[in-house]
């Protein structure tokens, strides 16, 4: 099936958000309901967009939660680019969080 790898990534991304009393009802929604309300969620700005995204501002405030969601991230972000899948800002969020972890930044 198409979505079960994304579907398994996004489950981790959402443990890790709740671990962290970071989660989000979205997602929660996106994981609960059928194939479309979960890609919609794997295509949106709330996910991959700027100020205020997962991508951008999730669990900020813990340095290894967020270098966790950043790898989490890439590994979603490269499995939704493996299908064509993507919002407009996954690669470049995928292509960030890459080099941070090269350099060691985050």
């Amino acid at each position: 099936m198409l979505g079960v790898m994304v579907h398994d990534k996004l489950q981790a991304i959402s443990d890790l958000l709740e671990k962290h009393n970071a989660s989000s009802n979205a997602i929660a929604i996106a994981l609960l309901g059928d194939d479309k309300k979960m890609w919609d969620f794997l295509l949106s700005n709330e996910l991959w967009g700027g100020a205020g995204s997962v991508a951008d501002q999730a669990v900020l405030e813990i340095p290894d939660a967020r270098r966790e969601l950043e790898s989490l991230m890439i590994d979603l972000g490269r499995e939704q680019m493996s299908l064509g899948r993507v919002n407009v800002r996954t690669e470049m969020w995928v292509t960030a969080f890459e080099k941070w972890k090269a350099a060691g930044i985050r």
